[in-house]
């Protein structure tokens, strides 16, 4: 199966479950963003708006386990076949939250380091650890085996994850950056106005971790199906043959 239909797999069961992880994702994007803008908007001295926007990101890392492991409990109890609402999704991810969150910090150095070897090696080493993130919830792994274990497990589907990760960052970039501009250049400025256009502009990322889990289950089919028991095979989670 190519990458692009995984791809319209990946759209067509975030567009049927978008309001259960708008649900879970956007409480906490609403008032990230938020933040951000009335940061953005009424702070003008550079070193408190440098100082606001260090403790901006370090709460932006401290949440984001939290709704990213409950999109992935919710993605995953949709492959069982028992899917579970957004409150319940959010408080069980919580026991995955240190794990989770060592696994993004790891990540992110890794990646981080490679970027600084001529872009090329970060992007590679982000492809690899694509599966981390749900090794470490699903598999119930430690942050360190989530990316050695991703890494092994890439290593056969690197170039179908390649290109649809590619293809997804890039369109939400393109989205991103001219809605931004639009923004930041209006004359008088407001939150009420600009929050719920950048929080559900954000939202577009979970269109990525939904992809990166479709190809998870791909995998984990193939090569490691005893691990992880399923009511439904994992090729069938996102088609909009069984909706």
């Amino acid at each position: 199966m190519s990458t692009f239909e995984y791809l319209r797999q990946s759209f067509f069961f975030f567009k049927q479950n978008f309001s259960v992880i708008a649900k879970i994702q956007l409480p906490f994007l609403v008032v990230l963003n938020g933040l951000a803008l009335w940061l953005d908007i009424n702070v003008t001295d550079t070193n408190e708006f440098r100082e606001k926007t260090a403790y901006i990101s370090i709460l932006s890392l401290t949440l984001l386990p939290i709704y990213w492991g409950a999109t992935i409990l919710l993605m995953q109890s949709k492959l069982e076949n028992a899917p579970i609402s957004a409150s319940q999704a959010v408080f069980a991810s919580l026991s995955f939250w240190r794990s989770l969150l060592f696994t993004f910090i790891l990540t992110s150095f890794a990646v981080f380091g490679g970027l600084l070897l001529f872009i090329l090696p970060g992007v590679y080493i982000g492809v690899r650890l694509a599966f981390a993130d749900y090794i470490c919830v699903l598999e119930k792994q430690s942050a360190l085996n989530s990316l050695k274990q991703s890494w092994k497990d890439t290593a056969d589907y690197f170039w179908t994850l390649l290109p649809g990760l590619a293809i997804l960052f890039t369109g939400i970039q393109l989205i991103e950056m001219p809605i931004a501009h639009t923004l930041s250049n209006m004359e008088e400025r407001s939150i009420l106005i600009e929050l719920p256009i950048v929080a559900v502009v954000d939202l577009l990322g979970a269109l990525i971790t939904v992809f990166g889990f479709r190809i998870y289950c791909v995998m984990r089919e193939d090569n490691r199906p005893q691990e992880i028991n399923s009511s439904k095979p994992a090729d069938d989670l996102p088609d909009d043959t069984d909706q």
